[in-house]
């Protein structure tokens, strides 16, 4: 692994991570509103591959005999004269059978009719025995009151999730910002189920109300960082809000990929195993609607709730003013260092041989001499001399005080004139 990328995961997991999410906002909130469009665009333009259990309809289940395939059996309904809605594969091994549904015809006696060469179209394509071919009729109605029953159970629970962040954090503008997360999940779900042309069956709304659950827990753990981060922000310049919520998001961050990865990979083995490779298609609903949920989740709480969170606060005019106060701190400061005068900088041991021209051949204790002399230029007046170091020049030169003399000079003798 990279040293670069090594010290990256490390400072992640220690919540030291410095990027700058909030400020690039603007950004996030562009690639929203784009996947936004598409996803209306789909919806209303090719709508939904709904299930019979919306639209209505029979459900065919043969057992998988060797030397047959989904599209033999699909063709020999379709040749009965029904419209096939779905044709998949179930199960796994040697219990695998054809899963096929048609549409349900308006006429009880033509369908009934239709019934019976459907079955025997079956028993022909599948080879199987006469009798051993499971049909049931299912009604639209108990879609629609599965619906019903769903639509209710949502909007029940928006209001619930707008009560409890208006009490947890103690402001209407958290439970804005959350309800806003929840919707875009929603939509961008709604969106690629209508894109990728899943069938949308009971499974499918059940793990939507699921997946809203994970998108506020994930929401509210930020949240509950920037409410820390920000406690008691208007006494102090230090920071402003926006920049301790972008705190408190690069704090979590690793938290929200950890926690966005334990629950995608049973998911992704639901979806890519089960559905993919072992063909079980009664588990594709299900795994789709909570695989693109969690994801879409885990990013809308760091790069949609949390800035439209701060958005909303600087509708506020004391975190507004609040700032600018900083701003205004910082400028004074950056003012101030740089009209500070610069260090002096020491010259170097070459620069000062060329201004005094030194022979390069000198004595070792001239040469010495010319180290104080550097530090003399430099300004270190402190500095400790060395041992065998001659005086320097200007030591050297400086007068000598009067009556100091020499070892046998005018003290000694001044002191012998004091005896008597």
């Amino acid at each position: 692994m990279p040293a670069a990328t090594g010290s990256l995961i490390r400072r992640l997991y220690r919540g030291e991570s410095n990027f700058d999410l909030i400020g690039q906002r603007k950004k996030w909130y562009d690639a929203f509103t784009i996947i936004v469009l598409i996803s209306d665009l789909s919806i209303f333009l090719r709508g939904y591959n709904v299930g019979i259990e919306f639209s209505g309809g029979n459900q065919y289940v043969v057992t998988k005999q060797p030397g047959t395939s989904l599209a033999q059996v699909r063709a020999a309904v379709e040749g009965a004269g029904a419209a096939v809605s779905t044709a998949q594969e179930a199960g796994t091994g040697n219990a695998k059978s054809y899963v096929i549904r048609t549409e349900k015809l308006p006429n009880a006696t033509a369908d009934n009719a239709q019934i019976v060469r459907v079955k025997a179209a079956l028993e022909q394509a599948a080879k199987v025995p006469a009798g051993q071919i499971n049909s049931e009729e299912v009604s639209s109605s108990w879609g629609h009151e599965v619906t019903n029953q769903a639509l209710i159970a949502l909007a029940v629970f928006l209001v619930a999730v707008s009560i409890f962040m208006g009490f947890r954090f103690r402001d209407a503008k958290a439970a804005g910002a959350a309800l806003l997360a929840l919707i875009h999940d929603l939509i961008l779900t709604a969106g690629v189920y209508s894109i990728i042309g899943f069938e949308v069956t009971p499974g499918t709304v059940i793990g939507l109300l699921t997946i809203l659950g994970y998108s506020l827990y994930d929401t509210v753990v930020v949240f509950d960082k920037v409410d820390e981060n920000t406690r008691g922000i208007l006494g102090t310049v230090r920071y402003s809000y926006g920049e301790a919520a972008n705190l408190a998001v690069n704090q979590t961050l690793m938290r929200s990929i950890n926690t966005s990865l334990i629950g995608l990979l049973p998911v992704a083995g639901l979806l890519f195993v089960g559905a993919g490779i072992l063909g079980v298609g009664t588990l594709e609903d299900l795994a789709l609607v909570l695989f693109v949920g969690m994801l879409t989740g885990a990013y809308s709480s760091l790069f949609l709730a949390t800035p439209w969170l701060v958005d909303f606060k600087m509708l506020d005019p004391r975190i507004k003013n609040h700032a600018q106060r900083v701003l205004t701190k910082r400028a004074a400061e950056a003012a101030k260092t740089a009209a500070r005068p610069a260090p002096a900088k020491v010259p170097s041991r070459a620069k000062v041989e060329a201004d005094l021209e030194v022979d390069d051949e000198l004595p070792v204790d001239e040469d010495e001499d010319l180290q104080s002399r550097i530090d003399a230029l430099a300004g270190s007046a402190t500095a400790t001399p060395r041992v065998g170091v001659k005086p320097s020049v200007a030591k050297a030169a400086a007068p000598k005080r009067p009556g100091s003399g020499g070892r046998s000079g005018g003290s000694r003798s001044s002191g012998g004139k004091r005896r008597r």
